[in-house]
């Protein structure tokens, strides 16, 4: 299970997000560079990078910061926030960044997976699902249309036919959060994503690997999460808590393993 430290940045800063809540943004002095180096020192092999600006304004504003940080610390990358056309996705792959995210126009427009130009960079695209509310049967969701979490309609997606779909079309990773929980420390309900990850991969097979976000707080949370075992998840996205020193990053890779 791979550990992925979380930097979201936003007017070249970085910071931190309760509940997805523009509002309520928490700042950390270190620039994000200073970050990606310090979490490259304690093991991480991979970095996950959102442009909070971008996702406000639905293109990138902080494209240089993301292709420093890959370029200057050798980490693989990936970056999310305001990627909505071929044109971006190929500006931040030429720039060295390992792999784009998609959300609000793959959830917008799943169609756009389909086009020729797209094709080709299928292999480094994760599509990412921002979940409010889970269904008591497990089989759809509530999920923001916008990657930044800003506009005030929401909707409802059948989410065994959406992973199908990015399966079938050629995406290999699905990134999936609890916006209750992200920013908050909150701890998991392990529960909840068990019976997610158990309705998706059976919908999926084995064709995506799932990255989990939101709410880690504790080494016991990442061990929980590897207790899932195969039908676990593939990879944790971790932001807060290394921020607020709860653990750090070579701590939580000896969690995982």
């Amino acid at each position: 299970m791979l550990i992925i430290p979380a930097i979201d940045i936003m007017a070249g800063r970085v910071v931190r997000l309760e509940q997805g809540d523009f509002d309520k943004p928490i700042h950390y002095e270190r620039t994000p560079l200073s970050f990606a180096q310090l979490w490259k020192l304690q093991g991480a092999q991979f970095l996950h990078l959102v442009d909070l600006d971008g996702a406000r304004w639905g293109e990138p504003r902080n494209f240089d910061i993301a292709r420093d940080i890959a370029k200057i610390t050798g980490v693989k990358v990936e970056v999310g926030g305001g990627i909505r056309s071929v044109e971006t996705i190929r500006k931040y792959l030429d720039a060295g960044i390992e792999r784009v995210v998609l959300s609000t126009k793959i959830l917008g427009d799943a169609t756009f997976l389909l086009s020729k130009d797209i094709q080709k960079y299928l292999d480094r695209v994760a599509v990412s699902i921002d979940i409010k509310h889970m269904m008591d049967d497990a089989s759809r969701l509530v999920t923001a249309t916008t990657g930044g979490w800003l506009e005030s309609g929401d909707m409802t997606i059948d989410l065994a036919a959406f992973v199908q779909t990015m399966a079938h079309v050629g995406i290999r990773y699905l990134n999936f959060s609890d916006i209750s929980k992200d920013g908050m420390l909150a701890g998991l309900d392990v529960d909840k994503i068990s019976r997610f990850l158990e309705m998706v991969r059976r919908a999926a097979g084995e064709a995506l690997n799932f990255t989990y976000a939101g709410g880690i707080s504790s080494l016991e949370d990442i061990r929980q999460l590897k207790g899932l075992g195969v039908q676990g998840v593939d990879a944790v996205i971790i932001g807060r808590a290394l921020y607020e020193k709860k653990f750090d990053v070579a701590q939580a890779i000896e969690a995982a393993r």
